[in-house]
């Protein structure tokens, strides 16, 4: 789910933000293993690159229920049970390694097609992006770091700055598909033991 909503985010990005359509300007790949070397061998010299730096649960969200019900046709309604599902965040870093004013504008670009349009859904999606199936909406918002935060940042990923804004991609619904199957209470007994 995460891979496939992060490819549809960079198909997004290269349909809308890239004039030149043969070649995809926007890429996912490791921030952190890009020096100008390792971007002139892997193609991704001048690219933006969308990098996942972060995964945080959806708390708000914690309260599905532990069984659900299904109509079966054949034998009626049939009560499983399925851990509830894992709403997550995902914190993308979107940073350009080219020229100086080059990235400027890529970055721009990027935040000003955010700005207009922030929520995806399958509705909305090009057909030919590959919107995730299971992913009811993507929330895209602005997440600003402070000057410490930035600093621990580029650190953590060893390299040098270089003009990037991180995004939080709100709400992908991660569900394993399997359920056990729960027998059903149909009638109580009760037995009184007390003594008069």
């Amino acid at each position: 789910m995460i891979k496939e909503a992060l490819e549809y985010l960079a198909k997004e990005f290269n349909r809308e933000l890239n004039n030149n359509a043969n070649d995809s300007m926007f890429v996912l790949d490791n921030v952190a293993r890009l020096d100008l070397a390792d971007a002139i061998t892997s193609g991704n010299e001048g690219k933006v690159l969308l990098t996942l730096v972060n995964i945080e649960e959806e708390k708000t969200l914690k309260n599905d229920p532990f069984y659900i019900r299904r109509n079966d046709p054949q034998n009626g309604e049939q009560i499983e049970k399925r851990n509830p599902t894992l709403h997550v965040n995902l914190y993308v870093l979107i940073s350009c390694a080219d020229n100086y004013p080059n990235a400027l504008s890529w970055i721009d670009k990027v935040i000003e097609y955010l700005q207009g349009k922030y929520v995806f859904t399958a509705a909305t999606a090009n057909p030919g992006d590959g919107y995730p199936e299971k992913v009811e909406k993507i929330i895209m918002d602005l997440f600003s770091l402070n000057f410490e935060q930035i600093n621990h940042l580029w650190g953590i990923l060893g390299g040098k700055y270089v003009p990037s804004v991180l995004y939080k991609m709100r709400l992908l619904p991660i569900q394993y598909g399997k359920t056990q199957p729960v027998g059903r209470v149909e009638e109580i007994n009760a037995s009184s033991n007390v003594n008069n």
